[in-house]
């Protein structure tokens, strides 16, 4: 769910847009047994012109797709299968979207996680709304974990200044019990600072979490931030911090997934002068945080910025889903492919009209080796090389 450009407040402004709210028809009983969800694996590409921010697997070799307008499910030939009501919850233009082992969903938005009820059992949703701190605290993300409870993940607010208070400024990580009920939360990163941020969070093989996002290495630097990997045990004890990055440069990740071998790779943009030009960055790291590749791409035509990532099915692609932003004139999706061991790059995809959409927020590994990407106003599915 993310962080942010222009350097911050414009891109929080593209992040935290504004989406509308539909509820859907009532999923009926023979959506599992819809047409084309056991077909899992047909090698197709398509375009759907079906407006969302992100994507996941679901059951049945099936998608769940936060659309602009509600929550839908798709098969792997494109179709729109029958979707349930989301208990009239908005599914907001970030990436704080997953869904749940019920067959429910997550979202986030502002100060709230929302979970879905799934289909078979309406009526099982909950609200998790963050208490009142010293300062407002905001939600980017939010995962259910392998023992059934939730991590959610965000940022303080507040203005630097030597009048703050403790908690002002840094990113937070909070653990949820079912139903909605915080265990715990901690903060971590620079006090009273402008704000440390946590936009995407990831679960460990050892049951601790990996979350990504944005942090200061000192508050004389001000809004110079560094790409943050920051890793937790289980109960929120900070294990390692690994930050990539230089003073006097803005560099922040947005995504971040496990790798099979139990490390990790993020994605999102490093600028690379002072005028704002931005080459997107894509890091992987072992599982005790140890940089084992770190790739730039773009950034001569003013912003390049990668969103979201995704490892193929046969686990030999890492393709990077972003926006290719000019200096003037509207953005554009650009897709990035590297070798997941190497980090040699495989492709650069920046030829896609613009009638496919100003940007990709989300990519998910198709059932078939190819990738499915999400946009406003199309989704795209794509071979293993990003071709359709």
């Amino acid at each position: 769910m993310k962080n942010k450009i222009k350097i911050k407040a414009g891109y929080l402004a593209v992040i935290f847009i504004s989406f509308l709210s539909c509820t859907k028809d009532t999923l009926s009983q023979e959506s599992s047994n819809s047409p084309g969800v056991l077909n899992c694996g047909i090698d197709t590409t398509f375009t759907l012109p079906l407006p969302a921010v992100d994507i996941a697997r679901y059951s049945d070799c099936r998608y769940i797709v936060a659309g602009i307008y509600g929550t839908e499910i798709i098969d792997e030939l494109g179709n729109i299968l029958p979707s349930w009501e989301d208990n009239g919850m908005r599914v907001p233009s970030t990436r704080g979207f997953n869904p749940t082992s019920d067959g429910g969903f997550l979202t986030t938005y502002i100060d709230f996680v929302s979970k879905a009820s799934p289909p078979d059992a309406p009526g099982n949703g909950w609200t998790w709304s963050v208490p009142s701190f010293q300062a407002p605290h905001y939600v980017n993300d939010a995962i259910e974990t392998t023992d059934g409870d939730y991590i959610a993940v965000g940022w303080v607010s507040g203005d630097p200044g030597t009048g703050g208070h403790n908690q002002r400024g840094q990113a937070f990580i909070a653990r949820l019990s079912d139903g909605g009920v915080m265990q715990w939360i901690k903060r971590f990163g620079l006090l009273n600072t402008p704000k440390d941020t946590f936009w995407e969070v990831v679960e460990a093989d050892d049951g601790g979490f990996v979350a990504v996002g944005s942090k200061l290495e000192a508050r004389e630097f001000y809004f110079y931030d560094h790409f943050w990997f920051l890793k937790i045990d289980a109960d929120g004890n900070q294990e390692w911090s690994r930050e990539i990055g230089t003073n006097d440069r803005y560099d922040m990740a947005f995504d971040v997934i496990k790798m099979p071998d139990g490390g990790f790779a993020a994605t999102g943009m490093s600028t690379i002068n002072s005028n704002g030009y931005a080459a997107m960055r894509v890091v992987r790291i072992s599982e005790n945080g140890t940089v084992m590749w770190d790739k730039k791409a773009g950034g001569d035509g003013y912003q390049d910025m990668g969103h979201a990532l995704a490892l193929n099915q046969n686990e030999n692609v890492l393709m990077v889903a972003g926006t290719k932003q000019p200096t003037s004139g509207d953005s554009k999706i650009k897709l990035w492919g590297y070798d997941p061991n190497t980090g040699n790059r495989l492709f650069t995809r920046n030829n896609i009209g613009q009638e496919f959409g100003l940007g990709s927020w989300g990519v998910v590994a198709a059932y078939d080796n190819g990738f499915i990407i999400t946009s406003n106003p199309a989704l795209i599915k794509t071979d293993s090389l990003g071709i359709f």
